[in-house]
């Protein structure tokens, strides 16, 4: 197992990543002191390599992030005054001007640019259907992102393949004054914001929600990484992500690929810093050889994406990686033997075995090949189509004719997988690939 740490951070750092539990809250400070002056040295002693070291700026600062932390997850609390009919407002008590808060109908409507002001959103406007909505930024997702919003028109409206569907919620309608375009303040908490309206104040309230990668990047020779997240408790769960090899994510514990044996742990659940409140939650990930995209996830609340390079130093050392320890039993390979490979752009790469399944529905498998690109593997060739024999044997082969780093999933015959389409092809495992440019022969 990678760990972050040595014989010279111990002192320091406790192996898990957390704080000691039985550690005081002065210690605490004199230990955040140490971090910034030691991190560097420590990691580059243990073998394990961030390429950033980023958590010293801004308000992470003042956050009890340790060595180990891969991530931070945290809020920024904003609050903004503005007085009715006054062209000016307050943002964390710096005073700005702006169209000013009206009221109309007995309705309060501040101008929908105010979420630009406060660095919430991009107001967008589409001058073919005359509706605007607010674009907010990714850490700030809420689902009004998605409803649009038009001037004397009482409804909010969704908009999908070029159509206008208004909703069945009725709103005070929304105007334009002075080129700028008026909503009801009713609307924002829809929009993640709570406000209060007293003697001709209005306060807004919000958090924005900062997903922060610590160490984006990490470089090892080890099977597993261990590391850890800081999370502020309003985040809720967090947990980890790994690429499934063939397109998209899949959890690290009970998720598409079992074989990853990832493990996580909440090591520390009340660390307060400031009247907030965070956990510190230590995760291990099985690792492919070469890269491997992970993602540090909260449920729609914010995520961090980091990047592990593993090393391998002998190739024949590592396993045909199946996806789940049972599809060991539905398949046999006698070639290749190992599962990471090393071959010349255009060489022929032989796979050849026998199913061992029962019950399939059809009688060939493939090989698919995805191609890291992006910072994600994606499938780049047409499959390649191997007829079982009578035995359930097969014997096929298939070509990578550019350098790169590559996966080959090896997918089963037709099997029952349930829903509308009952029967259908599965990944049961992968071949890791590094396919190196071609070099010339002498003569």
């Amino acid at each position: 197992m990678v760990r972050i740490k040595d014989y010279i951070c111990a002192t320091f750092f406790r192996f898990s990543g957390i704080y000691d539990k039985k550690m005081k809250s002065g210690v605490y400070s004199m230990r955040r002191i140490f971090v910034s002056l030691l991190v560097s040295s420590c990691l580059l002693i243990s073998g394990l390599l961030p390429t950033a070291l980023s958590y010293a700026e801004n308000s992470n600062s003042t956050l009890p992030v340790v060595a180990e932390d891969a991530a931070v997850f945290y809020l920024v609390p904003h609050q903004m005054t503005a007085e009715l009919n006054r062209s000016s407002l307050s943002l964390d008590s710096v005073s700005i001007k702006v169209a000013p808060l009206l009221k109309k109908n007995n309705h309060l409507y501040f101008p929908f640019k105010w979420l630009e002001t406060a660095h919430l959103a991009t107001i967008k406007r589409d001058a073919k259907t005359g509706s605007t909505w607010a674009e907010f930024d990714t850490e700030n997702s809420v689902p009004f992102s998605s409803f649009r919003l038009m001037p004397n028109q009482s409804k909010i409206f969704r908009y999908s393949d070029g159509t206008m569907t208004a909703l069945d919620e009725s709103i005070p309608k929304p105007f334009m004054k002075n080129g700028q375009l008026y909503i009801p303040a009713s609307l924002l908490p829809k929009m993640g914001i709570n406000y209060t309206w007293s003697n001709g104040v209005m306060r807004w309230v919000w958090n924005d929600k900062v997903a922060k990668a610590l160490h984006p990047t990490y470089t090892t020779d080890k099977e597993n990484i261990t590391f850890s997240a800081l999370v502020q408790k309003e985040f809720g769960h967090a947990y980890v992500l790994v690429n499934t090899g063939h397109g998209g994510m899949t959890s690290s514990i009970g998720g598409g690929i079992s074989t990853f044996k990832g493990t996580e742990k909440t090591t520390e659940k009340s660390i307060i810093v400031n009247g907030r409140t965070f956990q510190r939650i230590e995760y291990s990930v099985g690792l492919r050889p070469g890269p491997n995209p992970l993602e540090i996830t909260t449920n729609d609340k914010g995520s961090a994406k980091i990047m592990v390079h593993r090393k391998v130093l002998n190739p024949s050392s590592v396993p045909i990686r199946y996806n789940h320890p049972e599809n060991e039993q539905d398949i046999r390979f006698t070639n290749p033997t190992q599962g990471y490979l090393r071959v010349q752009a255009g060489d022929p790469i032989a796979i050849s075995g026998v199913v061992t399944a029962t019950y399939l529905e059809s009688n060939e498998v493939s090989f698919g090949v995805a191609a890291f690109q992006n910072d994600d593997f994606i499938e780049v060739e047409k499959k390649t189509v191997v007829p079982l024999k009578q035995d359930k044997s097969f014997n096929g082969s298939i070509v990578i004719r550019k350098p790169g780093t590559y996966l080959v999933n090896i997918l089963s015959p037709d099997v029952f997988v349930g829903g509308s389409s009952p029967y259908g092809s599965v990944k049961w495992a992968e071949i890791a690939v590094e396919v190196l440019p071609k070099t010339k022969k002498n003569p």
